[in-house]
C-alpha cells in the first residue's frame, strides 16, 4: 500500500510530531511504501525528518524559497522592507500629492504616504499562503507519487483544505485529529462542511471522539485510536529504583509546548505553591513555543527563576531517557488534549504522575491507582498532589510501578497500532471503492 501522511507544519519538538514520525517508520518497516508530505519547509536537521530520512521514508514538501515568502512571517517582513526601499520614488511622489490636496505638513504627508503604501502591500504580502501552496504540492505529488491513500495527521482546522482537495481527486483519506474539540475556543469554525468529506475519522481518545460529534458536528464514525510509543526498556533503558537521599532535591518535569492548551500558567502558580513549603524541589519545563516571554515574565512575577524552569526542548529521542532517568515526579497542567503522547512516555518510564483529567487522561489514569488527578485550571490541587508525592516516598515508586504496568498492559507498541491502523486503511480503500463503482440497472 502506498500511504502519504500529511503534516501541516513540523515543530522542531511535539507529541504530535513523535507520533507521525513513529508510526509512518512503522508502516514502513511492515512493507508499506510511505512518504510524509509538509505543507511548510522543514529543516533538514529536523529530529523528526532525519529519523524519517533514516529510515527510508520519503519527504516531500514545499520548498524553502516558496514556503517561506508564503508562510514565515520575519521572510515577509523582509520583503515588505525591500519593497518599500524600492518604492520610495513613488512614496515621494504621494507624499507631494497629498501636501498639495490637504494642504498639512511634509512630514504628515510623508508618514501618511508610507502607511498607506504599506497598508496597501500588506494585502499582498501578508496572507498565509500554506494552503494553495500545500494545494501545488498535493497535485505534484498525486502525479509523482501516486498515493492510494491519505492520512491526515489534524490540529484544529489547518488540514481540512487536504480533505476537500481528496475528495475532489476521490481518493480516500483517513483525518486524524490530535486535539479534543472544545466550543469555548475558536479552533474549529468551517470544521462541518469538510470533515464529513473524509472517508474516515479518527479519534485519539472516547472524549475526542464525542467532542468531534458535537462540537465539530461530525456524523462520519469515528475510530478511536491508542497512543503510540515505542518501549524505551527494549533498547535498555531501566528505572533505577533507589530513593532519593534526604539532602537530594525532588526533580519534577513537564514535557510541553509552551501554549495556552498547556495551562502552564496555573503549574507555575502551583510551583510557587511548593517551593513556599520545599524551596529545593527542582522543576524542569522542556518544550518551546510563543507563550514563552509571557511564561517568563509571570515566573518573575511569582518570584521563580523562569529560565531555570523553562530550559528548552531536547532534539533528540536519547535526550529523553536521560531526562526521564532524573525525574522524580512528572506533571502535566493541561488544560485541553487529545491523548497526550508525553504523559505516556512518562508511563513507559515508570514516572509516578500528577496530571489533568482533560481529553483521554482519564481513560488512561484512574486517581490513586496509577497517577494522581487534579482538575484543569486548579493549580492548589496540582500543589497538594505534587507534595503528597515529594513526602511519600513510597507511594512515587507504587504509583510509577502502577503506570509502567498500565503501560505494558496497553495496546501502546508501534506493532499494535500500525496493525490497527491496516485495518483502518483497508475498510477506507473498501469504502472508496463501493462508493466510486459503477451501478447497474
Amino acid at each position: 500500500m502506498r500511504i502519504c501522511m500529511i503534516l501541516y507544519d513540523p515543530q522542531e519538538f511535539g507529541g504530535l510530531e513523535e507520533y507521525a514520525t513513529t508510526l509512518a517508520v512503522g508502516l514502513k518497516q511492515q512493507g508499506h511504501q510511505v512518504s510524509v508530505l509538509s505543507t511548510t519547509w522543514t529543516p533538514n536537521n529536523n529530529q523528526y525528518m532525519l529519523r524519517l530520512r533514516e529510515s527510508g521514508v520519503t519527504i516531500a514538501q514545499v520548498p524553502q524559497w516558496l514556503s517561506w515568502p508564503g508562510s514565515h512571517w520575519p521572510t515577509k517582513e523582509k520583503i515588505l522592507a525591500i519593497c518599500m526601499g524600492l518604492l520610495t520614488p513613488l512614496v515621494y511622489l504621494l507624499a507631494g500629492l497629498l501636501l498639495l490636496r490637504r494642504r498639512s505638513s511634509w512630514k504628515q504627508s510623508l508618514t501618511s504616504a508610507r502607511n498607506g503604501l504599506q497598508g496597501y502591500l500588506i494585502k499582498y504580502i501578508g496572507p498565509d499562503r500554506r494552503e494553495p501552496l500545500g494545494r501545488l504540492l498535493l497535485n505534484w505529488w498525486r502525479w509523482r507519487w501516486r498515493p492510494d491513500i491519505f492520512h491526515i495527521q489534524g490540529y484544529t482546522s489547518t488540514l481540512l483544505f487536504v480533505i476537500e482537495w481528496a475528495h475532489a481527486h476521490k481518493i480516500p483519506v483517513v483525518y486524524e485529529e490530535h486535539q479534543t474539540p472544545d466550543a469555548q475556543f475558536n479552533w474549529w469554525q468551517g470544521f462541518q462542511q469538510s470533515i464529513n468529506k473524509a472517508t474516515t475519522v479518527v479519534a485519539v481518545s472516547e472524549k475526542s471522539a464525542e467532542a468531534l460529534r458535537t462540537v465539530c458536528g461530525v456524523t462520519r464514525p469515528i475510530v478511536v485510536r491508542n497512543p503510540l510509543l515505542p518501549d524505551p526498556m527494549t533498547s535498555g533503558w531501566h528505572r533505577n529504583g533507589k530513593l532519593r537521599q534526604a539532602d537530594e532535591p525532588i526533580r519534577v518535569t513537564t514535557v510541553a509546548r509552551l501554549v495556552v492548551a498547556k495551562g502552564l500558567t496555573y503549574l507555575l502558580e502551583a510551583i510557587a505553591q511548593v517551593r513556599a513549603i520545599y524551596p529545593n524541589t527542582q522543576f524542569r519545563v522542556y518544550g518551546d513555543g510563543v507563550m514563552r516571554e509571557e511564561l517568563l515574565a509571570y515566573a518573575d512575577q511569582l518570584g521563580l527563576d523562569g529560565n531555570a524552569i523553562f530550559v528548552g526542548p531536547f532534539t533528540r529521542r536519547e535526550e529523553l531517557s536521560e531526562i526521564m532517568a532524573h525525574t522524580d515526579i512528572f506533571v502535566m497542567s493541561s488544560i485541553l488534549e487529545g491523548q497526550p503522547l508525553g504523559m505516556v512516555e512518562a508511563m513507559a518510564y515508570g514516572c509516578p504522575l500528577v496530571v489533568t483529567t482533560v481529553g483521554g487522561i482519564p481513560e488512561l489514569i484512574e486517581d490513586g491507582m496509577n497517577g494522581l488527578l487534579c482538575q484543569p485550571g486548579d493549580s492548589t490541587c496540582l500543589a497538594q498532589k505534587i507534595r503528597t508525592l515529594i513526602e511519600d516516598p513510597a507511594l512515587r515508586i507504587r504509583l510509577g510501578q502502577a503506570a509502567r504496568q498500565s503501560y505494558e498492559q496497553g495496546p501502546f507498541q508501534p506493532v499494535a497500532v500500525c496493525n490497527h491502523f491496516n485495518s483502518i486503511y483497508q475498510e477506507a480503500l473498501q469504502q472508496e471503492r463501493l462508493l466510486h463503482a459503477p451501478h447497474h440497472g
